[in-house]
């Protein structure tokens, strides 16, 4: 019996498969391929936050993410095409996290900024890029991303939070002898400052304990370790119940002052 023509014998089979085109050189397989793209990502957020987007080169980059240059090329065709793909993929979300409160604010004034407090400081604790990234590239003089963050924080953070205080203020909520820009400042400051500056912190405490009696070292160590914990990704659980109670203890209406 004669085979089928519709039907293809092994050497053809073998034969028909060699002649296919070979996969494009460089190209990932997809699930590969993701992967890699976001281990270039974190790999130049983290190089930007410790030396600065103009001091950090390409190859650099691919090195932190343990890639060939020609890969990271194939992903992305310039640094500023690597930047513009982190400010709408990693920047873009994290503002959408810690704005979320300020979009759908509760009754409160008061405690819609509690909130957005709180939130604030749990999306810094899960991307601990991100005030790295700030003091180099926006709080710094000069640079790259100053522009357009300042920008981008004055057209949506600044007013909603300021009309939130304020509101707060008229309502009575929180007491209205104090600068609403004042407020806003250090409600920031509040949720950024301990993450950013946490290697600085954690360095003065421990050598703190070097010229102190040993009661005292001893007494002290316990809290300042149960903060440098806070600070960690795992568990920043202290540091931002810690920061909200300053929030509802600085906030509150002075007292009157006592007659003498």
């Amino acid at each position: 019996m004669s085979t089928p023509r519709y039907r293809r014998r092994p050497a053809q089979a073998a034969k028909a498969d060699s002649a296919k085109p070979p996969r494009r050189p460089g190209r990932p397989a997809a699930t590969a391929g993701v992967d890699r793209r976001a281990r270039l990502l974190d790999a130049a957020l983290a190089l930007f936050g410790e030396a600065g987007i103009g001091a950090t080169t390409l190859r650099a980059i691919a090195q932190r993410a343990r890639v060939t240059p020609a890969l990271l090329h194939y992903y992305f065709a310039s640094k500023d095409s690597l930047v513009e793909t982190i400010l709408a993929e990693r920047v873009a979300p994290f503002l959408a996290v810690s704005m979320a409160p300020l979009r759908e604010p509760l009754p409160s004034p008061r405690a819609t900024l509690r909130r957005f407090l709180e939130i604030h400081m749990r999306n810094i604790a899960a991307n601990p890029w991100m005030p790295r990234l700030m003091l180099r590239e926006v709080l710094s003089e000069g640079g790259s991303l100053r522009g357009r963050m300042q920008a981008q924080f004055a057209l949506t953070v600044a007013p909603k939070m300021l009309a939130l205080i304020v509101s707060a203020q008229r309502k009575g909520e929180i007491r209205d002898d104090l600068n609403p820009l004042f407020i806003g400042v250090s409600l920031i400051s509040l949720a950024v400052f301990p993450f950013a500056a946490a290697p600085v912190w954690r360095e003065a405490g421990a050598s703190l304990f070097e010229d102190l009696p040993a009661h005292l070292a001893r007494a002290l160590r316990t809290p300042l370790a149960a903060a440098g914990a806070a600070t960690d990704s795992a568990g920043p659980e202290g540091l931002i119940e810690h920061t909200l109670t300053l929030f509802d203890d600085m906030l509150e209406k002075p007292r009157a002052k006592s007659k003498r």
